[in-house]
């Protein structure tokens, strides 16, 4: 290997990283895939020129970039990228996992010479590219993530069935990688996506659900969820510790700085059943399938700008997991809380990289430099660990430091 960076001590440990992902490869396509993972964890850029600078090679610039991008070509180099890193990552995840499901676009509003990126002439919404990541975090270490899979696609390439069947086919290479361990979280979700997932064979999963028109079956009928909401009993009630960064407390309580407010939470459960659908005719009944719904109010003395009434009620799907006792509901509450958090700080990494002003113009480039930025993620969340959440909006507990709050605390806890 000739590139300076490689031959660099302070790359030994991507080096090594790197090497796992090529076991079985060829000398060129190794050394190619070990190049671009320490040229863009260098370079932070997805540009193959930065990436070619950033290899520090004693030949010409141009010489580097063109081989960096033929080799870019090579068919299947995604897909073993991906899959070896899975497979890596997969040692890793336990069963008290979450497994956290992100899905998001790449909007190429003026790329009209990417392919796949538009459908024609005309713009459409379809047009970009679509992303889901699935990272692993254990809530009993929140402040770290494990970067598994990520898949992109357009729904204008010729294999392309339906936004569902993509998260779907994620979905269950993790499952099969991880053999069951952890349960799913998704949020924020579209809902054919969402209803998807819901009718997913024997799948351990925790969804939001944001129609008041899903339908369930309950006590043997058919009812969409205005007809039964009020059903719900919410018998049972914690405090929330939400943290405001400074622009939230300005609008709402007109403050200047971090902000810290006390919630009463009142939550319970109810059994249901996803209603089967053609498409997804659910054959597992036999899961538990538990719909939960909370209600927030203010639990402090800092007053608003505005009067707040209670929030209006917040409706989860725990499917394949046990939901009836209070710590269950609260332990499914949190891990929503934290997933929601996880899911946003996946796609400010990958941000880091400018992600969305990728270069390239074939689809199956795309998609190698996808899996390779995956891949990087991967190494600086779960073995550099230089990327970490130091904390997370919404606790149990009190947030310690010196910060304003709408609540007493002991002096121990304000202090940074």
């Amino acid at each position: 290997m000739t590139s300076a960076a490689l031959r660099s001590a302070t790359s030994l440990p991507i080096r090594s990283f790197s090497a796992e992902l090529t076991k079985g490869l060829g000398t060129v396509p190794a050394r190619f895939i070990q190049e671009m993972i320490v040229g863009i964890h260098r370079a932070r850029s997805l540009h193959l020129t930065d990436i070619a600078k950033s290899l520090l090679e004693d030949v010409e610039l141009r010489a580097t970039h063109k081989r960096l991008s033929r080799n870019l070509s090579r068919p299947g180099m995604a897909d073993t990228v991906a899959n070896a890193l899975l497979q890596r990552a997969a040692r890793d995840v336990t069963e008290g996992m979450i497994l956290v499901i992100s899905f998001y676009d790449l909007p190429k509003q003026f790329a009209t010479r990417m392919e796949f990126a538009r459908g024609g002439a005309d713009t459409s919404t379809n047009d970009g590219y679509y992303v889901c990541d699935i990272s692993a975090v254990d809530p009993a270490s929140p402040h770290y993530y494990i970067p598994l899979l990520s898949r992109l696609w357009s729904r204008h390439a010729p294999d392309y069935e339906s936004d569902a069947a993509e998260v779907l086919a994620a979905v269950d290479q993790v499952r099969e990688a991880t053999a069951g361990r952890g349960m799913f979280v998704c949020l924020s979700i579209p809902e054919d996506i969402s209803h998807a997932l819901a009718h997913h064979p024997n799948l351990k999963i925790l969804l939001d659900v944001t129609s008041h028109d899903t339908a369930f079956v309950v006590n043997g009928q058919r009812k969409v969820l205005s007809e039964f909401v009020s059903d719900v009993e919410l018998p049972y009630g914690k405090l929330m510790f939400k943290l405001l960064p400074a622009d939230y407390a300005r609008e709402f309580f007109g403050r200047n700085d971090d902000l810290e407010v006390s919630v009463f939470t009142q939550f319970g459960g109810f059994q249901v059943q996803p209603v089967p659908s053609k498409n997804s005719p659910t054959k597992n009944s036999e899961q538990p399938t538990t719909l939960i719904m909370t209600r927030t109010t203010p639990g402090g003395h800092q007053q608003p700008l505005r009067p707040v009434a209670p929030r209006a009620n917040l409706f989860y799907l725990a499917r394949g997991t046990e939901a009836t006792t209070p710590d269950q509901l609260w332990s499914l509450l949190q891990d929503q809380w934290l997933a929601g958090h996880m899911a946003l700080m996946c796609v400010q990494h990958k941000s880091r990289f400018n992600q969305s002003d990728f270069r390239v113009l074939t689809y199956d480039r795309l998609q190698l430099l996808n899996a390779l930025l995956q891949a990087v993620t991967h190494y600086e969340a779960n073995i550099e660990k230089s990327y970490t959440a130091e904390t997370h909006p919404i606790t149990t507990a009190p947030h310690s430091g010196r910060h304003a709050r709408d609540f007493m605390v002991p002096a121990d806890i304000a202090q940074p």
